[in-house]
């Protein structure tokens, strides 16, 4: 997503069709895991993915920081969420006001 905005701040372009994926290898499943209150990884929400469904996301790259922070937050959360894990934990983006364009 830095990528996607720095090219967008140079090119002068701003909307992006952007496919997250993750390719499975192997005969095991795999698991997305999360942190317990004590920050050890927890796997009990993990549900094993033998194959992963792509993500994708259409986002401007020249909307404000703030709006731009929530579309890295919810391209992630999205991610993740196939794999068991509903709560994004590294990515805080500010508290959303009446003025974006999410409401």
């Amino acid at each position: 997503m830095a990528l996607i905005r720095t090219t967008a701040e140079v090119t002068g372009n701003d909307e992006y069709d952007i496919r997250v994926g993750i390719e499975c290898g192997g005969g095991t499943p795999l698991k997305i895991l999360t942190t317990d209150t004590m920050g050890f990884d927890y796997d009990g929400v993990a549900i094993p993915l033998y194959r992963y469904t792509p993500v994708e996301m259409t986002v401007n790259a020249r909307e404000s920081p703030e709006d731009f922070f929530w579309r890295v937050h919810d391209l992630a959360e999205d991610c993740l969420n196939q794999g068991g894990v509903s709560n994004v934990q590294m990515i805080h983006p500010p508290v959303r006001d009446d003025k974006s364009s999410d409401g």
